[in-house]
């Protein structure tokens, strides 16, 4: 039994791990873009970010933007005078309304002058970056790599890197079958092989053999109603939503003063 149980193991541990094998980056093409206005990084700098942002593309299977801004000036596009618009209405200009994506951007001075980072999701990846998920890129990124003790890369790059951690690996749409199919015959392999070392097993049609005479003399029985008890759970509340609409697609996650 403890064999048996062990070759099921196994075989569920490959199903899942195969069913999390990452996309190629062949099945599509996603949109990589780093739009530095503020010119916060160097061309080398850039050239560093782009390969983890592209890294983060491949990865989950998504569009890719950072945008850094002085102010929120200069716009090609309308939008509702926050530096959050500006970085929707930007991403929806360069990929589409609610295509799937992540979006980041630096601006140094917002509606209220001040210096601020948003981490958003949208589309698909609007329920794989929850709020939460966001909030914590974005004070790992403050408290640990704060431009103020050090540079921009590594305050964008602690983000990317974030991102490529919190958001799940985008899933080819055939292993799944393929990884069920797998396991079952990995499964059937091993049962099979364990089956023909039980030479000296035989199948009993009865149970008589294993029951000593005399034992199972039953001589009372009785129902007896002892207590009941009803327990009710709160449903949960789902705190990964969209949080974020102003006309436009609608996204997860949020933006912070630093």
């Amino acid at each position: 039994m403890t064999k048996r149980i062990t070759a099921l193991a196994f075989a569920i541990i490959l199903l899942i791990s195969l069913a999390l094998v990452p996309a190629s980056a062949a099945e599509a093409s996603y949109t990589v873009k780093l739009d530095d206005s503020a010119e916060l990084l160097s061309d080398s700098e850039e050239s560093k970010l782009l390969a983890t942002m592209q890294e983060v593309s491949d990865a989950c299977g998504c569009n890719v933007v950072f945008i850094t801004t002085k102010d929120l000036t200069g716009a090609s596009f309308s939008f509702n005078g926050t530096a959050d618009d500006y970085a929707f209405r930007y991403y929806e200009t360069t990929c589409g309304v609610n295509v799937d994506g992540l979006l980041v951007y630096v601006t140094l001075k917002d509606e209220g002058g001040k210096r601020k980072v948003g981490v958003f999701g949208t589309g698909k990846c609007e329920k794989r970056l929850t709020n939460k998920e966001s909030e914590d890129i974005r004070n790992e990124a403050i408290s640990k790599h704060s431009p103020d003790t050090h540079s921009y890369y590594d305050f964008l790059n602690s983000i990317a890197l974030g991102l490529k951690e919190a958001v799940p690996p985008h899933l080819k749409w055939y292993m799944l079958p393929i990884a069920i199919g797998i396991g079952f015959f990995l499964a059937f392999v091993i049962m099979n092989s364990m089956k023909k070392k039980l030479i000296t097993v035989a199948m009993e049609h009865g149970a008589a053999n294993y029951v000593r005479a005399g034992s199972m003399n039953v001589t009372q029985s009785r129902d007896t109603y002892l207590y009941s008890t009803v327990t009710r759970t709160e449903k949960p509340k789902n705190n990964g939503g969209s949080s974020h609409s102003s006309g436009g697609g609608s996204y997860s996650g949020g933006s912070s003063n630093f």
